[in-house]
C-alpha cells in the first residue's frame, strides 16, 4: 500500500479520535462553566441590544458576581465609550464599582475606565473626584497619578499638575522631575504674558532646579538676559543648550548671532561661524549663516559656504534657494525654465512638515514641547534630512 493510500484510510480514525476526546473534554467542564457561558451570551446579547436602551434594562443585564462577568462589563463600557455612548459606558462601570463583594483590584480597575468615561464626556470635575478615590488605592494608584496629571494639563492647571507631580514623586520610582520643570516652564510662559518678569525668572529657576537639563527652560532664561541687555550669560545659556540637545540648534541659531552683533566681539562670532563650518548643519543654520557671512565678508564668500554646506547635507530647502541663484546667473533664455523649478520645489517644500514627535509620528511645522498628538513631552523634535532641515 503506497503512503497517500495510507494517509486516506487513517484520516477517518483521527477525525474520530478528535470528536471522542473533545467529548470527553467538554465532559469533564464543571456546570459553572456551562452557566458561564451561557450568562455571557445573554448578557453580550442584551447589552449589544440596541433595544437596552433604559437604566434598568441594563442593570437587569448585570447578572452575577464573578470576576470574568464584570471584567466583561469594563470591556463593554469601554466599547460604548469608544462608540460615544456615554450614558452606558458610565452605567457599567458604575455598576462593577457598586458590587461591593467584587475583589478590590477589579472595582479599581472599573474606576480607572469611570473616570476616563467622565473625562472624555467632559464631565472634569467628576472624573478628578474618582481619581482621588482611587488614589487611596493600592492597585492602581500610579494610573490615578497618570490620569491626574493629563486631566490637568488639558485643563491647563499648571500649578496643580506641579502638586500631583510631585507627590507621585515621591510615592513612586519613576523621575518625574523633566515633566514638573515643564510645568513650570507654562507658569513663566504665563507670568510673561502678564508682564511679570521676577515670576517668570522664579518659575525658570524653579524649573532648573528640578530638571538642570531643561532645554526649555534654558532657552527662555537666555532669552530674558537677551532682553536684559545681558549678551554674554544668553550666548552661555543658548552653548548650554547645544550640548544637551544639539537638535535644537535651529531654535537658537538667529537669536545666538543677535547676541554675537549686539556685543560686538567678533573674533567670537567668527570662532562660532568656524565651528559651524565644520559640521554638518541644519538647513536654518545654514541659511542664518550665509546671511551673517555676506554681512561680514561679501556675498562671494557667503555663496560658496552655502553650496559646501548644502552638498554636505543636501536638502530640498537648501536646493530651492541654490536654484533661485541660479536665476540671474543662468542664460536668459533657461531663465524661465528654472523658474519652473522653484515654483515646483516651493510647492513640494510647502507640505512637508518640520517638526516630527519621535512617539506617535505627529508631523508639522510648528516646534511643540508637548506633542498635540499623544501629549508627551520632550518628543518633538526637527525633521532631520532631505525633506526636512
Amino acid at each position: 500500500m503506497s503512503v497517500p493510500d495510507l494517509l486516506w484510510l487513517l484520516l477517518p480514525v483521527a477525525a474520530a479520535a478528535g470528536w471522542f476526546a473533545a467529548r470527553r473534554s467538554d465532559a469533564r467542564k464543571p456546570d459553572a462553566f456551562w452557566d458561564y457561558t451561557k450568562n455571557f451570551h445573554q448578557d453580550l446579547n442584551v447589552l449589544l441590544s440596541e433595544q437596552a436602551d433604559t437604566t434598568a434594562e441594563l442593570f437587569e443585564a448585570l447578572s452575577g458576581t464573578s470576576r470574568d462577568t464584570a471584567e466583561t462589563h469594563i470591556a463593554l463600557g469601554n466599547h460604548y465609550r469608544r462608540r460615544g455612548e456615554m450614558e452606558r459606558a458610565v452605567l457599567l462601570h458604575q455598576s462593577v464599582i457598586d458590587k461591593t463583594e467584587l475583589q478590590s483590584d477589579i472595582r479599581d480597575a472599573a474606576r480607572v475606565e469611570l473616570a476616563r468615561d467622565y473625562r472624555s464626556a467632559g464631565l472634569l470635575d467628576r472624573a478628578e473626584s474618582v481619581l482621588h478615590q482611587l488614589l487611596e488605592s493600592e492597585h492602581r494608584r500610579a494610573d490615578a497619578y497618570d490620569s491626574l496629571l493629563q486631566l490637568h494639563e488639558q485643563e491647563a492647571d499648571w500649578q496643580q499638575a506641579i502638586t500631583v507631580a510631585m507627590d507621585f514623586d515621591r510615592h513612586s520610582e519613576r523621575e518625574l522631575g523633566p515633566r514638573i520643570a515643564h510645568y513650570y516652564c507654562e507658569l513663566a510662559v504665563q507670568s510673561q504674558r502678564q508682564g511679570d518678569r521676577a515670576e517668570t525668572e522664579a518659575s525658570l529657576s524653579r524649573a532648573i532646579h528640578h530638571d538642570p537639563r531643561c532645554a526649555r527652560a534654558l532657552m527662555m532664561q537666555a532669552a530674558l538676559a537677551q532682553e536684559n541687555a545681558d549678551h554674554d550669560r544668553a550666548l552661555k545659556l543658548y552653548d548650554q543648550v547645544e550640548s544637551l540637545r544639539p537638535e535644537l540648534m535651529p531654535e537658537t541659531i538667529d537669536a545666538r548671532f543677535t547676541a554675537f552683533k549686539a556685543l560686538g566681539d567678533q573674533e567670537r562670532l567668527l570662532q562660532f561661524i568656524k565651528r559651524i563650518r565644520e559640521q554638518r548643519n541644519a538647513y536654518s543654520v545654514i541659511r542664518s549663516t550665509r546671511q551673517i557671512i555676506a554681512e561680514l565678508h561679501s556675498d562671494a564668500l557667503a555663496d560658496r559656504f552655502f553650496k559646501d554646506q548644502i552638498l554636505r547635507r543636501p536638502s530640498l530647502r537648501g536646493l530651492r534657494d541654490w536654484t533661485r541663484d541660479q536665476i540671474e546667473l543662468s542664460k536668459p533664455d533657461e531663465r524661465d525654465k528654472v523658474r519652473v523649478i522653484c515654483n515646483l520645489l516651493d510647492q513640494v517644500i510647502e507640505d512637508k512638515p518640520v517638526y516630527r514627535c519621535n512617539s506617535c509620528g505627529f508631523q508639522g511645522n510648528v516646534m511643540h514641547w508637548r506633542c498635540p498628538g499623544c501629549g508627551r513631552w520632550d518628543s518633538v523634535s526637527t525633521i532631520i534630512g532631505v525633506e526636512g532641515e
